[in-house]
């Protein structure tokens, strides 16, 4: 708990909460329940300003909370695309990955089409801006759950044609497949290679 740090190196420095309430510019009561872990909120310029009157250094981290908002181009997309599977195909959406003893998971895919006892993993991208995010991204989630296929659908678009078109060495073991292929396959009820197409 952030509260007990600073306890601990105020304590450290031997110095009272009213000295560094005094020195963060906040009121001694508030320092006081901040330290008891019972502010009822606490803002970053709070932390920044504590830590630096007691020598520490914060630093923030951003975790996973669930599955992204999507707008709805990138609903309808993702929506549209699964509509042209058929039987036995069955499909889902935000698919979570299966979590690990140690870990809770906290990613999805995009979409998951299952059927003939294989499933294809499936992540749609509107815009590709970090293709080197994006490549971590989805080697990682393909190493933590090994689906028999993969697809990365890539939004239509002149930005990410001329994105692909540049970077023809951008996903090396994903071929770039024809939709009208990916379509068929589909619409007859069998997965498509693993990926990328454009959609």
């Amino acid at each position: 708990m952030i509260g007990r740090e600073f306890e601990a190196a105020r304590r450290g420095l031997g110095v009272s909460q009213e000295h560094v309430a005094a020195a963060s510019r906040i009121s001694r009561p508030r320092y006081s329940k901040i330290e008891n872990g019972k502010a009822p909120s606490l803002q970053v310029i709070e932390v920044a300003r504590i830590a630096s009157v007691i020598g520490l250094e914060p630093a923030f981290r951003l975790f996973p909370g669930g599955p992204p908002l999507r707008d709805a181009a990138h609903a309808r997309r993702i929506t549209g695309f699964l509509a042209l599977a058929a039987t036995p195909l069955a499909t889902r959406t935000e698919v979570p990955l299966p979590s690990l003893p140690d870990r809770r998971e906290l990613r999805a895919w995009d979409a998951m089409l299952t059927g003939h006892g294989e499933r294809t993993a499936i992540e749609l991208e509107m815009r590709l801006h970090d293709t080197q995010a994006l490549d971590r991204k989805v080697t990682l989630k393909r190493r933590d759950d090994r689906t028999e296929h993969f697809l990365l659908l890539v939004a239509d678009t002149r930005t990410n044609r001329r994105v692909l078109a540049s970077l023809p060495g951008l996903f090396p073991d994903l071929p770039r497949l024809s939709k009208g292929d990916v379509i068929r396959a589909l619409q007859v009820g069998q997965h498509p290679p693993t990926g990328i197409v454009l959609v």
